[in-house]
């Protein structure tokens, strides 16, 4: 038999039937006074009556139904100032864009994009060997 007292947890676990049965509450006054003081915390909770009065219930739906009717205006106006906001920032970034510049064109002559254009026609290779050549190049 043990020699200390039970904790609350093992007294309320006792007061609903899975408590330990060491014989303990049998013997220790101390603890079966706190037991029964549980025991009967839990039966003045259980006989209250517990029922909501239909007229309090009532007035609480009405409540509700009265601002889920006001929530749609008052967030819509809670929404103006940002959507005006949005869309004063939309016009200021469009009229104060930068145009895009182009990039400038270095004048190549004809000789050389001839050049280039029967290199490229002549050649038998084909062209995705052209990166790996690269890799194996030398450069003097």
């Amino acid at each position: 038999m043990p020699t200390r007292h039970w904790s609350d947890e093992e007294v309320l676990a006792r007061l609903y039937g899975v408590g330990p049965e060491d014989g303990h509450i049998e013997v220790c006054q101390d603890c079966r006074t706190r037991l029964e003081a549980m025991e009967l915390r839990r039966k003045t909770l259980l006989d209250r009556d517990l029922r909501v009065p239909a007229q309090f219930l009532a007035e609480q739906r009405r409540s509700i139904y009265e601002r889920l009717e006001r929530r749609p205006l008052l967030l819509r106006l809670r929404l103006v100032p940002s959507l005006a906001m949005v869309l004063f920032l939309f016009v200021i970034l469009t009229m104060f864009r930068p145009s895009p510049q182009e990039p400038p064109r270095i004048p190549v002559p004809d000789a050389q994009v001839f050049e280039d254009v029967f290199d490229i026609a002549s050649s038998t290779e084909p062209s995705a060997v052209e990166p790996v050549r690269s890799l194996f190049e030398v450069q003097q």
